[in-house]
């Protein structure tokens, strides 16, 4: 029996997958614990969620039927032009898994600091070019051969485009709207009146991308190695990766939405013990909120109206009625002293 790198596609999706899903339910109970709606990031790290496990359901398909993992000379002719039909389809899940993870954490970013209008043209010029990526790749990846049934089928007139620079090529342009979602929050957080230590630790919790970006590195590496005379075998860690980076894209996505059931789980730590520290220092968030018809107006006629909270809340507080909110973060030291009975 030849050897086979399936072994590969099994650990890779799978060490991905399940803690994307966990991620994302966290998500949807971080939001339930702190009685807020759910909103379009949600619905569509939810979606990605949906469309990835469906790329993971093909894929295991591809290892238990089309014997992904072996080499295309090993198996029977009419095996290989079904995984290059399933193959297709992994890549129509991928970009779709793409463009709606990163246009989750574009709106994320949105309700965060959307009230300035700079800043929400910004998200909406990246937007574009998210949905602009999309639409390219995908109709090169459908169009690519013609006709289409060329890509799997070669034993008909027809040609194809370079697929192997086209994997490459889409590659690099995933990766670069990967650093250009990871670097749009990063001015914000830094003109915010915070100490150094705490800006860094926004920095931290906005860059999680970072992993996602790691793994598209990866992943464009691989492509040095793919074959269209082996695709079975030669595609196999291209593809790994590829699970590998939207799981990573999902998880990070969802750990910054995640700060209720961090609260949650301190505080019944903190009630397990002895009791509460006799001075915290905890850092509060007050944010003002503007009808974008205000913003129009002079501000120094305006009588700001300000609600308070935990930092953490500020990526999971919806303003009511629509309105997006402009944060102020700042330092405010209590005192807290537990009295007897």
């Amino acid at each position: 029996m030849p050897q086979s790198l399936g072994w590969h596609v099994w650990l890779g999706t799978t060490i991905t997958i399940i803690p994307a899903t966990v991620a994302v339910a966290a998500r949807f109970a971080a939001r339930q614990h702190n009685f807020a709606g759910l909103r379009e990031d949600d619905w569509l790290i939810f979606a990605a969620l949906i469309v990835a496990w469906a790329m993971t359901a093909i894929r295991y398909y591809e290892l238990l039927h089309l014997g992904l993992g072996y080499h295309a000379a090993d198996l029977p002719h009419a095996t290989v032009e079904r995984y290059q039909k399933t193959f297709l389809a992994v890549q129509i899940t991928y970009f779709t898994t793409a463009v709606l993870t990163k246009t989750s954490i574009l709106l994320l970013y949105k309700r965060i600091f959307g009230v300035y209008e700079k800043f929400r043209k910004v998200i909406w010029a990246a937007v574009g070019l998210v949905i602009s990526y999309f639409i390219i790749c995908t109709v090169l990846a459908i169009a690519g051969c013609q006709p289409t049934s060329y890509f799997w089928n070669k034993n008909q007139p027809g040609k194809c485009i370079n697929e192997v620079q086209f994997f490459r090529w889409n590659g690099v342009a995933n990766l670069i709207l990967d650093l250009v979602v990871l670097c749009i929050p990063m001015p914000m957080v830094w003109t915010l009146h915070l100490r150094l230590g705490q800006k860094l630790a926004f920095s931290a919790i906005f860059g999680l991308g970072g992993f996602a970006c790691l793994a598209s590195i990866l992943r464009i590496t691989q492509f040095e190695k793919s074959r269209q005379t082996d695709p079975t075998y030669t595609t196999v860690d291209s593809g790994t990766w590829s699970s590998v980076e939207q799981g990573f894209g999902i998880i990070c996505a969802c750990l910054p939405t995640l700060g209720p059931l961090f609260r949650k789980s301190r505080r019944d730590n903190r009630y397990d013990d002895s009791g509460p520290p006799s001075r915290s220092s905890e850092i509060h968030l007050s944010y003002q909120t503007e009808s974008r018809d205000s913003e129009r107006r002079n501000k120094s006629d305006q009588t700001p109206s300000y609600r308070t909270g935990n930092v953490t809340e500020v990526l999971e507080q919806d303003a009511e009625g629509g309105s997006e909110g402009t944060y102020k973060i700042h330092l405010e030291s209590r005192s807290s002293n537990m009295s007897a009975g």
